[in-house]
């Protein structure tokens, strides 16, 4: 049986971070009990989909899932558990906040069988975390992370993000060497991005938040180098770093073309060389009756978008993301997933990038060294097929 993962949207928030443009918002217990039952519609009838697969990870997202009772995350994973052929190896995952996530509420993670955590920190620095808008501390954090560790999760991912307004390489150095020396087994580092439509680019173009300079930011990014190589977790995505065996399986398979499924508002699915968007308007993906969406003629009515990946963008697609991850792309992969010859496909930009000491190869694998991987959309625009 082939793999494949499972996505689960909570949209729901306790509060909407300054720099967050997801689909997130808060909502009333009515409205919460709602669109779970909505998504557990969606889950069941959805199982068709997965025929003949093994679910080999599940990540509830958000939003902050944490912050929604516990029992409907119960709900939530009983109805796959019922419904869905589960790998022994399954990777089970949940997005957490540390103001939300309670010891008790951890406690019913673990014994629903969630073996995996990415709580979301952003910064250990208490000012920058209220510029950010974030409603916990770094205390909050540490308490959550070491109920979770008192509890028995041994696979917990931290997220932090760098760039944030008015921070300092030293601010940044000390936010990392902190999370760092908690021995954690995977962190996630973003570097800010200003996205419309949030309170930050209001801010920035009212001049009342000033961002680092390029200069500081390129030194946060030696700064992760640094640390990350000195605590021992390995650089395997552009974003991400773990100690071996514990690279997230699930984002390994978004970008390895592992189809997968994605439940509830504004999720997405891929399978069959097709992807499907959900419904992003709340009251419209309420109203679906998922009861009728394997009786129905017109498929498009329960989505925003469906579209065909023909051959050159599935190629496309698959160079874009294979390039993010460090291991790079196998040319024996890509021959048997595509019937082509990547070095003949791509071989003219992969020597000048070559020479230019920005993509190596090592056996059967082309990646993108550490100056390749700064410049990462230059080179990918260069090799994606028009």
């Amino acid at each position: 049986m082939s793999n494949i993962e499972l996505y689960v949207h909570i949209p729901f928030c306790e509060k909407k971070c300054n720099y967050c443009d997801f689909v997130s918002f808060h909502a009333n217990d009515s409205s919460i009990e709602t669109y779970i039952n909505k998504l557990i519609s969606e889950i069941e009838n959805k199982k068709n989909l997965a025929k003949d697969c093994t679910i080999s990870s599940i990540y509830i997202g958000g939003g902050t899932p944490s912050f929604i009772d516990s029992k409907y995350i119960a709900m939530l994973l009983k109805s796959i558990y019922d419904n869905y052929s589960m790998s022994d190896e399954c990777e089970i995952s949940i997005e957490v906040n540390p103001n939300s996530a309670t010891e008790d509420k951890l406690k019913e993670y673990f014994d629903l069988k969630v073996n995996r955590l990415s709580i979301g920190l952003q910064s250990a620095n208490d000012e920058e975390l209220k510029l950010l808008g974030r409603i916990h501390n770094y205390s909050d954090f540490l308490k959550a992370y070491n109920d979770a560790i008192h509890i028995g999760f041994k696979n917990i991912n931290v997220d932090i993000i760098n760039g944030i307004p008015n921070q300092s390489p030293e601010s940044y150095k000390k936010t990392l060497k902190q999370v760092l020396m908690l021995n954690i087994k995977h962190i996630s580092i973003y570097n800010l991005i200003i996205e419309n439509d949030t309170p930050f680019k209001t801010m920035l173009a009212n001049n009342e938040i000033q961002l680092p300079l390029e200069v500081d930011v390129l030194k946060m990014d030696a700064i992760t180098k640094e640390l990350t190589e000195y605590y021992r977790l390995n650089k395997y995505e552009i974003s991400n770093y773990a100690k071996s065996g514990f690279e997230c399986k699930h984002n390994l398979g978004y970008w390895s073309d592992v189809p997968y499924i994605g439940f509830g508002l504004n999720s997405s699915s891929y399978i069959n060389n097709r992807r499907y968007k959900n419904k992003t308007i709340f009251k419209d993906y309420l109203a679906l009756d998922y009861n009728n969406y394997n009786s129905s003629n017109n498929e498009i009515d329960f989505y925003d978008e469906i579209k065909n990946i023909n051959h050159i963008d599935h190629i496309n697609e698959y160079v874009m993301l294979g390039f993010r991850k460090t291991s790079g792309i196998n040319t024996l992969e890509f021959q048997n997933v595509f019937n082509e010859d990547f070095e003949k496909l791509f071989g003219t930009a992969l020597k000048i990038y070559q020479g230019m000491g920005m993509i190596n190869k090592k056996n059967n694998n082309y990646f993108l060294t550490d100056d390749g991987l700064n410049v990462s959309n230059r080179i990918l625009s260069d090799l994606l097929i028009k």
